[in-house]
């Protein structure tokens, strides 16, 4: 499962205010910034699966399966070594913002942020064996489900929308970086019931840790206000995946459900301004619960011949219910992502369709092509527009298949628009004011993805396996 972060929405300025309101107890900090927490959707590590559209919940028949349905695993007869790296893009530019505060109209000048890191997302080594006459397959694997490396800044400049007035233009500096990652760790068994039902398990342990910069200037007419945010960061928590397959002759429907979780979560958080504030701005906490919600994924796999596969998926992810466990009753029972008890966490139905077509050459070289697309609500809604960031995706993939050696290689090109509001003033910020610019989001996200599978022969396996268990 892959959670998948953007960075600065509305920057930190937003989190900050709501630190500063509830006397700096938030461990959100910047990451509720509409990018580190809105852009987050379960999803799989793999090349295949992401050139169909992200669509494998049915299909699930290579080393990256736990990832996506761990029952798919028990399809895999000989051992297999996999490892899928990811490049990613994005850029999200701000257009036509306004700001309305204390009697002023302000245009606010347009802006473009963006970013690029090249990552590991899975490692996996998978063991099949043979128990009462049917397949049993063991899978460890570590999995980079969530990628803090990212940082940027922009400059941007507040002008009176009418001329002759007194206000003068403010401009405002921004950047943040965030550096460490979330893994998760896993042990998955699957078995094969029979010829047409198969079953498995995943045991996810959920390790994180990373590290929050943000500082934001804003000045006029020689005048300045400064403002910054650290903030360290820490997650532990374990779960299970649990997954089906059904399988026909043409047909397969898979189903998998991940368990909520509490996962133990503390933070380390440091503000430092040359303006005058009337709150504790320095908090640690450590101990603090945080709930993460189940979800629960459908998928059907439909190969009408040998050459064609056409699959679809559908998930939901209760995103809602993500809430701190806490005894501090300012922290205890807010929503992850947007730091209120009756707020704009939405949960987030995620549908994914893709097809594949194969080509085997006459020495033996297989050669897929692959497409797909996706529609994939993000978790928050903006509390003044009262929109929800809906990225749409299309995919298109390929690779090689000869011997016991894959590779595959997917693109995908996704973009969402929506109204959206983000936090600058300084000084509004640190007086606890909801006061925001409101104008178009547009964000475009590229990301190239690569899978090295590499099979084993299953005899020598069997004897080292047999060696270290059994004896000679």
């Amino acid at each position: 499962m892959t959670l998948r972060p953007n960075l600065i929405r509305h920057l930190f300025l937003g989190a900050v205010a709501s630190s500063l309101s509830l006397f700096a107890q938030s461990p959100i900090g910047s990451l509720i910034s509409g990018e580190s927490r809105t852009g987050i959707t379960v999803e799989g590590a793999g090349a295949r699966a992401l050139g169909m559209g992200g669509a494998f919940i049915a299909v699930a028949d290579d080393a990256t399966a736990a990832t996506f349905n761990p029952a798919g695993l028990a399809q895999l007869l000989k051992p297999e070594f996999s490892v899928v790296g990811q490049g990613l893009q994005r850029r999200v530019s701000y257009q036509d913002f306004e700001t309305s505060t204390q009697g002023r109209q302000l245009a606010v000048g347009d802006s473009l942020i963006g970013h690029t890191h090249f990552d590991p997302l899975l490692i996996s080594a998978m063991v099949p064996l043979r128990v009462a006459g049917r397949n049993l397959a063991i899978q460890l694997s570590a999995q980079r489900a969530y990628t803090m490396g990212e940082g940027d800044s922009r400059s941007v400049l507040e002008t009176p929308l009418a001329s002759g007035g007194a206000t003068q233009p403010v401009r405002i500096d921004q950047s943040i970086q965030q550096s460490g990652q979330i893994d998760v760790y896993s042990l998955a068994v699957a078995y094969e019931c029979s010829q047409r039902i198969l079953l498995g398990v995943t045991y996810n342990q959920w390790r994180g840790r990373w590290d929050l910069d943000t500082s934001s200037v804003q000045s006029s007419d020689g005048a300045a206000s400064s403002l910054r945010f650290r903030q360290g960061n820490g997650l532990d928590g374990q779960n299970f995946n649990l997954g089906l397959l059904w399988r026909w002759p043409t047909w397969t429907l898979g189903l998998v459900h991940g368990t909520a979780f509490r996962a133990d979560y503390s933070f380390d958080t440091r503000i430092e301004t040359n303006a005058p504030v009337t709150v504790p701005l320095n908090s640690s906490v450590s101990g603090t619960g945080l709930h993460w919600p189940d979800f629960t994924g459908l998928g059907l796999a439909f190969r009408p011949t040998d050459q064609w596969l056409v699959t679809g998926d559908i998930q939901h992810t209760a995103w809602s219910q993500a809430r701190f466990l806490s005894s501090d009753r300012n922290l205890n029972g807010l929503n992850f992502f947007d730091l209120t008890r009756n707020g704009y966490g939405q949960d987030a139905t995620v549908v994914r369709l893709g097809a594949e077509k194969v080509w085997l050459t006459s020495g033996g070289l297989l050669i897929p092509m692959r497409f797909g697309v996706s529609r994939e609500p993000q978790p928050l809604v903006d509390p003044l527009t009262g929109e929800q960031r809906v990225m749409l995706g299309l995919t298109l993939g390929s690779g090689c298949k000869w011997g016991p050696y894959s590779l595959d290689l997917a693109y995908r090109y996704a973009w969402a628009r929506r109204r959206a509001s983000q936090f600058l003033a300084v000084d509004e910020i640190l007086a606890g004011t909801n006061t925001s610019s409101v104008g178009v989001e547009r964000t475009v996200e590229q990301r190239l993805e690569m899978t090295l599978i590499m099979q084993l022969e299953r005899k020598p396996v069997d004897r080292v396996l047999r060696h270290l268990f059994v004896g000679d």
